[in-house]
């Protein structure tokens, strides 16, 4: 993949979050990666998902790509969106055809098509991943090049974003004359730096459980095949510790964080500290009886969405926790009880890595791997969304690529 790489390229990629905003810089030449920075901010101007103030997040980017980027780089830039309200659709596009074979040129042709009708007014594109071709609404294959038929159909699944999120994200970067080359999923992101590619093709689940927002991607036979996010997630958690012990939220926060476990405890006191430097003793077993409810909750509903597709409660065979808020004692067993499926934790095994057991960073981790697969030599406008140019373009590279 990297052997057209004739020079070094420099890369910047943003995991852009309520609660974090994580950077990292790195060039990528035949010799392989190498990391040049590191930077983690707290967000400003966005709250649960929601951009609020756009002015204050411009700044904040703005300050973290001067720490990232020299002035002799050509950068180029990739960001993650979240949106609460993620989208996505099965479509079919068909086209017809000659009795001489299927060539390049008509599938060119059909995944343009795809592409075109995939839109709306108040969605905007940012995956659309080919699940597989029907020849003749019959035989289902993966690659229809030379095949006779008349008539052509591709299956494939799509990812929707709302608009108005995405142009004033996008927005935040053309203030200060940053292009951004491609913005990802979050979930995408995470499942892209969790999930082995034999967890994919047996079927697995990534959830990644973050601050506001918890993201849910599904993949069944290296195909992803659902995605959603729901607006419960880990400062939900908080929330009930601050009410339940009428302590601060940062406070919550902490003991959540120091003491806080989903696993049965033994009647172990423990001490826990608010603003006005009061400490409390309490007991554990109350901890956990306010967190507890909570995940089981998440969970429960990550379930009950999925299983309600009879064939994804078939296919999926085990279910990986990541985020921030996946650290907490116990939630590989809970996990386990409710899915009833095998579950590991998602993170960086090297300990010798930065990223080692941060499960936070696996979003971050995901666009460094997904910029890698981006193809540097393509020009992409984001004056010229309305045309579907990104998609468009890496069509070409990508057809020329798999059907030889």
């Amino acid at each position: 993949m990297l052997g057209f790489l004739k020079s070094k390229k420099n890369y910047i990629v943003f995991d852009i979050g309520s609660k974090k905003i994580a950077s990292i810089s790195f060039s990528l030449s035949n010799k392989g990666m190498t990391v040049k920075s590191i930077d983690h901010q707290i967000s400003k101007g966005i709250k649960k998902n929601k951009l609020l103030e756009i002015d204050q997040l411009s700044l904040t980017l703005k300050n973290i790509y001067k720490k990232l980027s020299k002035k002799s780089d050509n950068n180029l830039v990739f960001c993650n969106i979240t949106d609460p309200n993620v989208i996505s659709q099965k479509t079919k596009t068909s086209i017809l055809s000659s009795n001489l074979g299927i060539t390049k040129k008509q599938i060119r042709k059909i995944f343009r098509k795809s592409l075109s009708i995939s839109e709306s007014n108040s969605r905007r594109l940012i995956h659309s991943d080919p699940s597989n071709f029907i020849v003749d609404e019959k035989n289902v294959v993966s690659n229809p090049i030379g095949y006779k038929c008349s008539k052509l159909d591709l299956l494939s699944f799509n990812v929707l974003v709302d608009k108005s999120l995405f142009q004033n994200l996008n927005l935040c970067f053309n203030n200060n004359k940053i292009l951004v080359q491609s913005f990802f999923d979050s979930g995408v992101a995470s499942a892209e730096a969790c999930l082995s590619s034999k967890e994919k093709e047996e079927g697995s689940v990534c959830i990644d459980i973050g601050c506001e927002t918890t993201k849910v991607v599904v993949f069944v036979e290296s195909k992803m095949i659902y995605i959603s996010n729901i607006s419960v997630a880990g400062s939900n958690v908080t929330s009930d510790v601050s009410q339940g012990l009428n302590i601060s939220f940062d406070s919550a926060e902490l003991a959540k964080i120091m003491h806080g476990t989903v696993s049965a405890p033994f009647n172990e006191k423990v001490e826990i500290e608010d603003d006005s430097n009061k400490k409390k003793i309490i007991s554990k077993n109350l901890l956990f009886g306010i967190i507890k409810p909570r995940y089981e909750e998440i969970l429960e509903i990550i379930r009950d969405n999925i299983f309600d597709n009879i064939n994804a409660r078939i296919a999926i065979k085990s279910i990986v926790l990541t985020g921030g808020a996946s650290k907490i004692f116990g939630i590989q067993s809970v996990c386990e009880n409710i899915f009833n499926r095998k579950t590991r934790i998602g993170n960086n095994e090297n300990n010798h890595n930065f990223f080692f057991n941060k499960p936070e960073f696996s979003t971050l981790l995901g666009m460094i791997k997904l910029a890698k697969k981006f193809d540097p030599n393509i020009q992409i406008s984001s004056k010229k969304e309305n045309k579907l140019i990104n998609f468009a373009e890496k069509l070409e590279n990508w057809i020329e690529e798999s059907y030889i």
